[in-house]
């Protein structure tokens, strides 16, 4: 039996292996679920859920597959075992995506996702589209999943976010695929990109992300035009579609999506002066009209689309007033702010950045390291430099920049997870073109002959991309573990905050405890085809115990001003998602305090469904 068939026979086996194992893992995680009663009611976290094992299981059959793809993609031999891999991931991500369904959650997340069904129920009550709906695509699209299916907005919303995700790692790979002149170089770029790195974005309706994840395969069709001019015309046309959608789908990721071609259209003659300064072939790049049509389309249809909206010149002026009048707070002040409030202690904050931003933060590291590796390349007249190198690189520059800018500056967007998206679609084309190139040097995987300093780099590419997987998998989900509140809504607050809406009387002030009830008013009624004007809330935050450790009443608390407060489970249990220390520090409704709210002859409680509450405070005076 010759060397290489030995060495093939060796690395099917250890696939197989790794294949078995990780479908097992899942199927058991499947059988878990299954054995798992569903919720019914609210509860603290999704991880408390399921035992321990549960959890190991879910991660160790992600990492079986992501292993697959890393194997095959620094293989000497050639297989098609990296499709087993590539499967096992998208089935081990759907799995987890797919709990708050499985766990009977009424719906799944709160938040900006219901706002979007509200929007969908704008389309479904009136047949076309609300004025304020600058972004679309994606409501349409559920409105006809839904009208195909009979399915209902919580299943097609958890249908959506879970097809999207998969959506992403195709396109992840169909760009791989026309940017690399190597397979094991698309793969390594694939399996940079299989752990839900966009944390807990990946589980919900949010424009934002669905249009980003639509990038690499608007650069898929941006590279092939280059790599297949008889098809040019056609690309072209794609090219221009894909940008008008990710127009309609949000305008801030139109932008990029605007910029990126652009850039890569000037990176063209940059990367010819580089190569002929090396003394080597250029290749021929020389940018043509047709390169701007796409770009230049897409901005005439974002002036017309976007302009005329009231909510986005308000956007625009806001960022003006930001950077020339000194007016506004930036994301990174608001969570500066924040953490100094909360009071953690040095180990807790380290430990919080670990589990909500450590795998952003390896992936930013990693990939700025391989973009100053590739400006070390091409001041090197020794190193060849291969085209989309240099283009990614300064691609992820630019994204890093811009995401920087939408944290210490203003761009109206929050949340470092949404606003490290733009660098984060980068990080894997650019540490996955570097990485394998280093690797490449050297004859294809072979442990036996491979040098030391190899070894260490692909153990250390391995480790981070599985890292970044596990951090990924117990992040994806608000937990005590990040100090954020589960996302979950239940029936109850559902048919609470309805009956509410069609109950209150116009002119009372609303006070919500934990609750965020415009995004309830959104989903039950719709944002523009909702009947009735939207209340004003007063005061902003119930005061911590409802006011009573500083007043005998809680119309004392309201300022003897006539108010509703709601009240649910979700205040009950307010704080237990923060570590002990840094509770006192926030808001609390304690059993004590809602026996005293009961007994408080300035409240009378005039609607309760076991986890919601809506009490009447009278302002009057005794």
């Amino acid at each position: 039996m010759s060397r290489q068939l030995r060495s093939l026979l060796r690395t099917v086996n250890r696939d197989k292996t790794l294949a078995t194992t990780g479908f097992v893992s899942v199927f058991a995680c499947l059988i878990v679920i299954a054995r798992t009663p569903p919720t019914d009611g609210y509860e603290l976290s999704i991880y408390s859920a399921y035992p321990a094992y549960f959890w190991f299981l879910i991660i160790a059959s992600s990492a079986c597959g992501i292993g697959i793809v890393i194997r095959q993609a620094l293989a000497a031999q050639k297989s098609r075992w990296w499709l087993a891999g590539l499967v096992l991931v998208i089935f081990s991500s759907s799995v987890l995506l797919g709990l708050p369904f499985f766990r009977g959650y009424a719906f799944f997340p709160n938040g900006d996702t219901m706002s979007h069904v509200g929007m969908m129920k704008d389309i479904v009550a009136t047949g076309h589209i609300g004025a304020g709906n600058y972004y679309p695509v994606i409501h349409l699209l559920a409105v006809s999943l839904m009208d195909v299916t009979d399915l209902g907005y919580a299943a097609v919303t958890n249908l959506l976010f879970v097809f999207f995700s998969v959506v992403y790692l195709f396109n992840i790979y169909l760009l791989a695929t026309v940017v690399t002149n190597h397979r094991g170089q698309a793969l390594l770029i694939t399996a940079f990109a299989c752990p839900l790195i966009f944390s807990y974005l990946h589980g919900g309706i949010f424009p934002s992300i669905l249009s980003i994840f639509m990038l690499p395969l608007l650069l898929y069709f941006y590279h092939r035009r280059e790599k297949f001019p008889s098809e040019q015309v056609a690309t072209i046309l794609l090219l221009v579609l894909l940008t008008i959608l990710i127009t309609v789908c949000h305008p801030v990721t139109a932008i990029f999506a605007i910029g990126v071609i652009i850039v890569l259209n000037l990176m063209k003659p940059m990367y010819r002066q580089i190569v002929k300064r090396k003394g080597h072939i250029a290749q021929d790049s020389r940018v043509t009209v047709s390169d701007y049509i796409a770009p230049l389309i897409s901005l005439v249809f974002f002036l017309i689309w976007l302009l005329p909206n009231a909510d986005i010149l308000k956007r625009f002026r806001q960022v003006w007033a930001f950077l020339f009048g000194n007016v506004g707070t930036s994301p990174f002040a608001f969570l500066e702010d924040t953490l100094g409030q909360a009071g953690l202690t040095t180990s807790q904050a380290i430990e919080l950045f670990i589990f909500r931003y450590g795998a952003i933060f390896m992936y930013g590291i990693i990939a700025g390291i391989t973009a100053l590796l590739v400006l070390r390349m091409s001041v090197s007249k020794k190193t060849r430099l291969e085209p989309a190198q240099f283009n990614y690189a300064v691609l992820f520059s630019i994204a890093l920049v811009a995401s920087l800018f939408s944290l210490f500056g203003y761009t109206g967007e929050t949340g470092p997870e949404r606003i490290s998206r733009f660098f984060l679609i980068v990080a894997p084309v650019v540490s996955g073109l570097v990485l394998y190139g280093i690797s490449a040097r050297q004859r294809p995987l072979s442990v036996g002959r491979l040098k030391p300093e190899r070894k260490i780099l692909i153990a250390t590419t391995a480790i981070i991309i599985l890292a970044a997987g596990a951090l990924s998998i117990l992040s994806v989900y608000n937990s005590p573990r990040v100090m954020r509140t589960n996302a979950q809504v239940t029936r109850m607050e559902i048919a609470g905050t309805a009956w509410f809406g069609s109950h209150r009387t116009s002119g009372i002030s609303i006070a919500t405890a934990c609750l965020a009830l415009g995004r309830y008013d959104d989903f039950n009624f719709g944002i523009e085809s909702a009947t009735f004007p939207r209340a004003e809330r007063y005061p902003p935050i119930v005061p911590s115990h409802f006011g009573y450790d500083k007043n005998s009443s809680i119309a004392e608390s309201f300022e003897f001003k006539d108010s509703y407060l709601l009240t649910s489970e979700r205040s009950r249990i307010y704080g237990m998602h923060l570590p002990a220390n840094v509770r006192p520090r926030f808001p609390q409704y304690t059993e004590d305090d809602f026996a005293r709210l009961g007994a408080d002859p300035a409240a009378s409680q005039i609607y309760a469904n076991g986890e919601f509450e809506v009490w009447q405070v009278y302002g009057a005076r005794s």
